[in-house]
C-alpha cells in the first residue's frame, strides 16, 4: 500500500471487509501448459523486478538478505517462467518510473492497484490489503467501536486521521477516542509498547507483524477497506498475460498459501488473479 491516503473519506461510516473478493476460479481460467514469456525477456534469461525493501514483512533486508512474502512471491513466479530473478532495491517514489522507462520488468513492492494508477499501468493483483487496528489487552472488543474510551496513536497526515475521526462522532459521550498525534505511521508501535497509547491503526502485513512479534498485541477485528495489491506492468506489455498465468500455478500448486502462512499475512489472500481489478 505505501500510501496511507488511499482510503476515501470516511465521513459516512465505515466498512469492514476481508476477503470478499478472494472468489474462486474457474479451471478455463488456468493455463498451466505453456507460459509463452516474451522473447526480448526469454533471451536475456532474467526477470528484473524493481522494489523497495524497506516495508516487512512484504520486502525488507533481514540480516543483510532480501526477505519477505513479495521477494519470494517474485522467486516463485520468475521460476515458473524459466528465468532468474533480478530483484533490485528501487526507491519508492522511483518505481512506476522504472517501469515506465524500461528498466525493471515488473514492480513487486505493496503497489496498491488502483484506477488512477491503471492510467499509466497495468496489475496483476495477488493480495487483499487494507488497515487494521492493533491494540493491547486494555481493549477487548473488536472493530473501530471497541476503541471508544481509549487512547488511539495516529500519525500525522495520515487517512487513520480520518478513521479516528469518524468514529470519534459515533462514541458516547464521556467515552470519545483520545488520540495521541505521532509523526509517522512507524512512530505508533512504539508509542502503544510503552504505554503512552492502547491502539494504533497500521496496514495490515505490518500490522500482523507486530502481533506476531509481540504477543500483547492483537488485531481487533478485519481489515478496513481492503484492496489489492498488484505487481506492477507497463502498460499493454506481453509479460502481463505470462505472470498472471505464473501466478495461477502458484496459486494452483500450494507455492502462495506457504508463503502466506510463513509471513502470517493468510487473512490477505487472493486468488483471482486479475488484471486491473482495483478500483
Amino acid at each position: 500500500m505505501r500510501s496511507l491516503r488511499w482510503l476515501a473519506a470516511l465521513t459516512a461510516g465505515l466498512v469492514l471487509t476481508g476477503c470478499a473478493a478472494d472468489e474462486p476460479r474457474t479451471a478455463g481460467t488456468r493455463a498451466a501448459a505453456h507460459i509463452t514469456v516474451p522473447e526480448q525477456i526469454r533471451a536475456k534469461g532474467t526477470l528484473v523486478v524493481g522494489s523497495d525493501a524497506t516495508y516487512a514483512p512484504m520486502e525488507f533486508m533481514q540480516n543483510g538478505e532480501l526477505a519477505g512474502f513479495d521477494y519470494e512471491l517474485a522467486g516463485a513466479l520468475a521460476a515458473r517462467l524459466g528465468l532468474k530473478l533480478d530483484f533490485r532495491q528501487t526507491p519508492w517514489a522511483e518505481l512506476l518510473d522504472g517501469i515506465a522507462g524500461g528498466r525493471v520488468d515488473a514492480v513487486l513492492s505493496s503497489v496498491t492497484d488502483t484506477a488512477k494508477r491503471q492510467a499509466k499501468v497495468d496489475f496483476v493483483d495477488y493480495l487483499n490489503v487494507g488497515s487494521s487496528i492493533v491494540v493491547t489487552g486494555a481493549v477487548k472488543g473488536d472493530g473501530m467501536a471497541a476503541l471508544c474510551g481509549y487512547r488511539l496513536a495516529v500519525a500525522k497526515g495520515t487517512i487513520y486521521v480520518d478513521l479516528a475521526a469518524a468514529q470519534n462522532k459515533r462514541c458516547p459521550a464521556g467515552k470519545k477516542i483520545t488520540m495521541v498525534e505521532v509523526d509517522g505511521p512507524s512512530d505508533s508501535r512504539p508509542i502503544v509498547e510503552a504505554g503512552k497509547a492502547d491502539a494504533y491503526l497500521d496496514d495490515f502485513p505490518p500490522a500482523a507483524l507486530a502481533t506476531e512479534q509481540n504477543p500483547g498485541l492483537r488485531l481487533a477485528g478485519p481489515q478496513i477497506e481492503a484492496a489489492p495489491y498488484g505487481i506492477v506492468l507497463a502498460k499493454g506489455s506481453h509479460l502481463t498475460e505470462p505472470i498472471q498465468q505464473a501466478l495461477y500455478q502458484v496459486i494452483d500448486d500450494g507455492t502462495y498459501d506457504k508463503l502466506l502462512d510463513k509471513w502470517k499475512i493468510t487473512e490477505g489472500a487472493l486468488r483471482t488473479g486479475a488484471v486491473n481489478g482495483g478500483a
